[in-house]
């Protein structure tokens, strides 16, 4: 208060004054005013703006050869009895852009259960990690690299079965790397034959055949007419790396063909669907051509025809004149 009254005290020359001393008490106001703007450029716009969640320095490794997320480890302190957990996963800090990717805990099952009405991913914990909850996001399961990613979670039901929604934890962020260039074709399953944009495939055996998915036990194979899979024209699941479809396929159509995972070492573990191929039926066969016409009779042949029968009409009458 001192420096902005200091400011503004008259400093008119006056017999009190020389000019000697009015040049100093004018340099002094200068520095002072100096001083004073520096300050207030350097305050804050707003001292109660809400500065937004703090990005956490977590970083995530991408793989080098799919050049997605490595594994994701997760983790939190128990709250109470809580043996369920709701867990959300969003691409910004207002979880408007969830994703639900696939988790693995230490529960039944060992794999996540995505809730259709919340959107979030129920985790169930048994005795042996109640006290030391965690989860983790399966390597290659988030949909890119370079990018930050939100997490959140809260109980929603306790071990003596009683159901109560906490509030959310507060979110916490990671981070993964930037990539390198994908060298896979498509990470998941890596289908063979037919070739994408085959031609002329045949209707009946309609065959099919992918790679062998690391330590797979069980696929699922689906074949559509669209590719968004809405007219699906089998969806059959398989122990083997191909499959053979058992009715014939309609002429001069296209469908398309996609597999997956179901199964790792027996266990419920799904991969990403492989690429979706698609493929043409060979047109249909032209019909048979009709029997080739019989020839017509030659003009002679009915002369002789008619010549003959008159022949025989004349003997005829000559007969029976004679018999009179």
């Amino acid at each position: 208060m001192f420096g902005i009254w200091f400011l503004f005290i008259d400093i008119t020359p006056s017999l009190k004054y020389d000019e000697r001393k009015i040049r100093v008490v004018m340099m002094c106001k200068l520095l002072l005013a100096l001083s004073l703007f520096s300050m207030l450029m350097t305050m804050p716009a707003a001292v109660n703006a809400d500065p937004g969640p703090a990005v956490d320095k977590y970083m995530v490794g991408a793989d080098p050869v799919t050049g997605r997320n490595e594994q994701v480890d997760l983790a939190w302190e128990q709250l109470c009895l809580t043996t369920w957990y709701q867990l959300q996963i969003a691409k910004d800090a207002a979880f408007t852009m969830r994703i639900n990717p696939s988790v693995n805990f230490g529960g039944a099952g060992g794999f996540g259960v995505i809730s259709a009405v919340t959107g979030s991913i129920l985790l169930k914990m048994d005795a042996t990690n109640m006290t030391s909850p965690a989860a983790w996001i399966a390597p290659g399961a988030l949909p890119e690299a370079g990018a930050i990613y939100w997490w959140r979670i809260r109980s929603v039901r306790s071990a003596t079965g009683q159901i109560a929604a906490s509030p959310w934890s507060e979110p916490r962020s990671f981070t993964i790397k930037a990539g390198f260039i994908v060298n896979t074709p498509y990470y998941g399953v890596q289908l063979l034959a037919p070739n994408n944009g085959c031609l002329g495939c045949k209707v009946k055996p309609a065959s099919f055949s992918w790679s062998p998915w690391k330590d797979a036990t069980r696929y699922q194979f689906d074949l559509a007419t669209d590719p968004e899979f809405k007219s699906l024209v089998v969806t059959a699941t398989t122990t083997t790396t191909g499959y053979e479809y058992s009715g014939t396929l309609n002429y001069n159509t296209n469908y398309f063909w996609r597999v997956k995972a179901l199964e790792v070492n027996g266990r419920n573990i799904p991969s990403d669907w492989s690429a979706t191929f698609s493929f043409q039926t060979e047109p249909a066969p032209a019909p048979p051509a009709p029997p080739p016409a019989e020839p017509a009779t030659p003009l002679w042949v009915w002369v002789v025809i008619a010549i003959g029968a008159a022949l025989v009409i004349t003997v005829l009458a000559l007969v029976m004149r004679t018999r009179r």
